[in-house]
């Protein structure tokens, strides 16, 4: 049901369970594909001399191994365990428990709503538009019009949006303000470009975009950590701004929402 793909493709790390043991490898099954059986050759298990395989692996053991070769024709997949080093192996098991915690909220998510096949379709829909179900998710705890994307009806949206709310802190949060610049120096057009300058380039970890709406207005957007410091951002950067222009023959003023 939540199946990764029919193959998984080369150079790609996949969680697989050890199934048998034999003198020259192993036989893997590749838990996101359906069980697809994958072979471990004994070279491909350690750069290391390997004097007795299950010092290494064990049936029914879980481990994270790097595809080096696929072919469906044939339904051979050739997989490696010495070439996944510990970075990418703890890598690999975040993206997976994320996955499988996406999967745990959408089934509450059905179960609450007694529609069946609703967490397979809200599923398939983050997929579709993110490319990953979690990150989807942290996108939509992000911004919530983020579900708006998503093609399914009003009532499955707002299931969502309610969930990903309550069990999902987002990774980033953005806001946005208004600035107004006005320059009455001969060179006014470098004086406000100066002053956009000193907005974006505001010394801080947050991401500041401005962009023009209609003279003399700009827009301010924060993406940060948290409201908190996407607030103080906003103002501090809108300031640096602000200041510049009052200080070059202008006139600043800072609005937190668009004036109508």
């Amino acid at each position: 049901m939540y199946e990764l793909g029919d193959y998984p493709e080369n150079d790609e790390y996949v969680i697989a369970t050890v199934k048998e043991i034999f003198s020259q490898g192993a036989f893997m099954m590749l838990d996101e594909y359906g069980n697809k059986e994958g072979m471990l050759h004994l070279r491909e298990i350690s750069p290391r001399w390997v004097r007795n395989i299950r010092d290494y692996v064990k049936e029914g053991q879980k481990v994270v191994v790097k595809v080096l070769r696929v072919d469906p024709g044939k339904g051979h997949i050739d997989l490696s365990l010495r070439r996944v080093n510990d970075a990418m192996r703890k890598e690999k098991l975040m993206d997976t428990k994320q996955r499988q915690r996406a999967i745990k909220l959408l089934e509450l998510l059905e179960e609450k709503m007694g529609i069946e096949g609703s967490a397979k379709k809200i599923y398939g829909e983050l997929i579709k538009k993110f490319s990953d179900a979690y990150l989807g998710m942290e996108e939509i705890a992000a911004d919530n019009k983020c579900a708006d994307k998503l093609k399914l009806g009003k009532k499955l949206k707002s299931a969502l949006t309610d969930i990903v709310n309550e069990n999902i802190k987002p990774l980033f949060v953005e806001i946005d303000g208004y600035v107004e610049l006005k320059s009455y120096a001969p060179d006014g057009v470098f004086q406000i470009r100066e002053a956009l300058k000193k907005i974006e380039g505001y010394e801080n970890e947050s991401i500041i975009n401005v962009n023009y709406i209609s003279a003399p207005v700009y827009r301010i957007k924060i993406r940060a950590e948290d409201y908190k410091t996407a607030e103080k951002v906003l103002r501090n950067s809108a300031n640096a701004g602000m200041e510049y222009i009052k200080n070059s023959q202008g006139f600043g003023e800072f609005h937190r929402e668009m004036k109508k």
